[in-house]
């Protein structure tokens, strides 16, 4: 903002500089150059005499002659006091400047031409218009670097911290409202960007919190039953139980305490996708186009750096209903699948109609997985036999199928004899 004033403030003094400047250039050559049209015109009235005209038959024709506006002869013969008044001009009215000149008939002097004019005075309106066009053009530059410095680099000024904080987790700060036609949306959209991580960083806490009761509690649970399972497994290690009869009951009692084990683990893995349950669509409409056309867009730059062939099939651009947003996570995520544990040749996406519903088909190759583990492929934090050494943590299909189920869709996969296909199911 400083320098911002400093530019301002450097663009005033170089605009009255120029102006001064060029005024006084102006009054120099007016100073230098006087008006010299009157001499235009006493040179007319001699080249008249040359032609024979005499000096008392000339007549000023006012339409013809601006400057010069008086006209006197006298002859040689006059007397001395006769001409040294004429050429002293006294007896000639009002304030004119006067030019005498000899007049010559075969050489010889038969007397004198007076002419009498008045010089004009320096016109002043030319510089004033130009100096009234450049301070308003320079007024006009102020008013814009004015208006760049109220409109823009202000508001800008005011919110240039603004991310510098999020990313130190400052988020409980607001920001006032601002009515820039530049800024406005923007800064409503940080301080709607600083609610929601607000937002989450409390959601983030609460979950941190339950989290640490959850497992304080879990705990605490699953050493009642790890103590008896080790109580009874040590008894009949040392062959303590003299009977078959309580030999049996132990072994029950063992696989009661491990079933109660296992509801525990249960509820733990429910409680830690309970929250991916809860996800939120906002139902919409929305062209296949525009869904296409972002897809194509986030991964087109990467699917030519890894040479993997994008096809996309011919479609009719339906208006379906859903969330787009969250659909497009869904694509999203079933192309880095395709990615991850395709061979890399090629995917495809097609399209086709069926039960009154638009199916998106997503194909890619590669080796398909085994028939035994398809039903377990959108189940939470299961991974397959072909994820080995790949990062993962089996919740992508699971929150695909949650999201397409909350938007009235499903998904369908099926293996392939080169790859695999999963089927998108979404309404219109």
């Amino acid at each position: 903002m400083r320098a911002f004033n400093r530019l301002m403030l450097w663009t005033v003094l170089i605009g009255l500089t120029l102006i001064a400047a060029l005024n006084g250039y102006v009054s120099y050559k007016k100073t230098q150059e006087p008006g010299k049209a009157y001499r235009v015109e006493i040179n007319r009235i001699l080249d008249e005499l040359r032609s024979g005209i005499r000096p008392e038959d000339i007549v000023l024709d006012q339409n013809r002659y601006t400057y010069v506006n008086g006209l006197s002869w006298i002859g040689k013969g006059e007397g001395a006091k006769a001409v040294q008044q004429f050429f002293a001009g006294t007896d000639l009215a009002g304030t004119y400047e006067i030019m005498v000149k000899p007049v010559y008939e075969e050489q010889e002097l038969v007397g004198y031409l007076r002419f009498s004019y008045r010089i004009s005075g320096p016109d002043y309106s030319i510089p004033l218009v130009l100096n009234l066009f450049l301070l308003a053009a320079l007024g006009a530059v102020m008013v814009l670097l004015f208006y760049i410095r109220k409109e823009i680099l202000r508001p800008f000024h005011i919110l240039q911290e603004l991310p510098y904080e999020l990313s130190r987790g400052q988020v409980n700060i607001g920001m006032k409202e601002h009515r820039s036609r530049f800024f406005g949306r923007f800064i409503w959209g940080l301080d709607l960007l600083r609610q929601t991580l607000d937002a989450q960083k409390q959601t983030n806490l609460r979950l941190e919190k339950d989290r640490q009761t959850l497992v304080a509690s879990l705990s605490h649970e699953l050493k009642t039953p790890v103590a008896t399972i080790r109580l009874y497994a040590s008894a009949l290690e040392g062959s303590l139980y003299d009977s078959e009869v309580k030999r049996h009951t132990a072994a029950r009692l063992i696989g009661q305490q491990a079933e109660q084990l296992e509801q525990l683990i249960g509820g733990m893995i429910t409680a830690s996708v309970s929250s991916l349950q809860n996800i939120e669509v906002v139902p919409g409409e929305f062209y296949i186009s525009g869904l296409i056309r972002t897809v194509i867009h986030n991964h087109k730059g990467r699917l030519e750096l890894l040479k993997t062939e994008l096809k996309v099939g011919e479609y009719q651009d339906k208006l379906l209903l859903g969330d787009e947003e969250r659909l497009l996570e869904v694509l999203n995520n079933l192309i880095e699948n395709a990615i991850k544990y395709g061979d890399g040749k090629s995917i495809s996406i097609t399209f086709r109609e069926e039960d009154y519903r638009q199916l998106i088909v997503i194909e890619n190759s590669g080796a398909p997985l085994l028939l035994s583990e398809l039903p377990h492929i959108f189940t939470s934090f299961w991974r397959g036999s072909n994820a080995d050494g790949k990062p993962g943590n089996g919740l992508g299909l699971f929150i695909c199928k949650q999201l397409l189920q909350k938007m009235g869709g499903d998904i369908f996969t099926e293996p392939l004899e080169r790859g695999m296909r999963f089927v998108l199911v979404l309404r219109y």
